[in-house]
């Protein structure tokens, strides 16, 4: 709880500033470490993600096009390369593989009614944008690592609600200020006192144009109102924090989904004789703009299987060239 807390004021460093903040936050943060330990410890034993093991492991085979391709993934993660060099006497790490989980129509070869046709419709799956970021030195150690990262997540939500706020406040007033000109220009027109200087011809369209913009200045005040002064922003970044905190279902949610599909990736249906593995994925759905799904496993990773330092920087100049 403490360590939990202290990330989130590390995120939001002027809730401090709130009276009781942290007697506020606790129950909230309380709530959302318990739902964080319950989609962590629903993860799947890690399983070795090694160029070795790919011929073997069906999940990998389906995420990665070859065991050359696990190698190169490892050798991208600057995070886990980091990792080893502070970890000297650490033979492997735990970490989270994750990669952006999608399903497309194609048309593809299959057998139908002893006929082999072209031209079937079928969905492939496809895992893409892999990504090692987060690691650690034992199974244990990487989940409580996890939970403590949802709960980052939803302080981070929690901040961006805020930052719309202010983005609105900002559209809000800047409305204010043409209003205020569009006055200014109706009192020339001759609106209010102005009228009896003359122009009595164009008064009633004045008078209109006067009425309807009393009524969207109003409006404009309103909606300042609503989003209360800059001297509540403190309270209102504590209350968007409390509220995440207070439903974090309805931001982050792991679900399991059971698939058959080919050396192709292509889903194969049940009770098809066409060769298939059985794959549990693990999808994560994140708050990203928009939404995303992602495949995640926790692996673990040997250090004798990190390319050196050089391979990935040579990969990336390639592509540049």
């Amino acid at each position: 709880m403490r360590e939990a807390l202290e990330r989130v004021l590390r995120i939001a460093p002027h809730v401090r500033l709130a009276n009781r903040h942290e007697a506020r936050l606790a129950s909230g943060v309380g709530a959302a470490l318990r739902y964080a330990r319950e989609l962590v410890d629903a993860l799947p034993a890690p399983r070795d993600a090694t160029p070795a093991a790919w011929a073997d492991d069906p999940y990998l085979r389906a995420m990665f096009a070859t065991a050359d391709d696990i190698a190169r993934v490892i050798g991208q993660s600057h995070e886990l390369r980091g990792w080893f060099d502070t970890h000297y006497a650490a033979e492997h790490a735990y970490a989270v593989l994750s990669s952006r989980f999608a399903e497309r129509r194609v048309l593809a070869v299959a057998s139908e009614g002893g006929v082999l046709r072209s031209d079937v419709p079928r969905v492939a799956v496809s895992f893409d944008d892999k990504r090692i970021r987060i690691c650690d030195e034992t199974d244990a150690a990487l989940r409580r690592e996890i939970v403590l990262r949802v709960i980052e997540q939803l302080a981070l939500e929690g901040m961006s609600r805020v930052a719309a706020h202010e983005a609105q406040r900002e559209a809000l007033q800047e409305a204010r200020a043409l209003l205020a000109a569009r006055m200014q220009m109706l009192g020339r027109r001759g609106a209010g006192m102005s009228g009896l200087g003359g122009a009595s011809a164009a008064f009633g369209d004045a008078s209109t144009d006067f009425a309807r913009l009393q009524r969207d200045i109003a409006d404009n005040e309103s909606a300042l109102a609503a989003l209360g002064s800059r001297a509540e922003a403190v309270e209102q970044q504590l209350g968007a924090i409390v509220d995440v905190f207070a439903e974090p279902s309805a931001l982050i949610r792991i679900t399991q989904r059971g698939l058959r599909v080919n050396q192709m990736n292509l889903i194969v249906e049940e009770g098809s004789d066409e060769h298939a593995a059985d794959l549990t994925l693990v999808l994560a759905h994140l708050p990203m703009q928009p939404p995303e799904t992602r495949a995640v496993d926790i692996v673990r990773i040997a250090r004798r299987d990190m390319p050196p330092a050089g391979t990935a920087l040579d990969d990336a100049v390639h592509w540049v060239l």
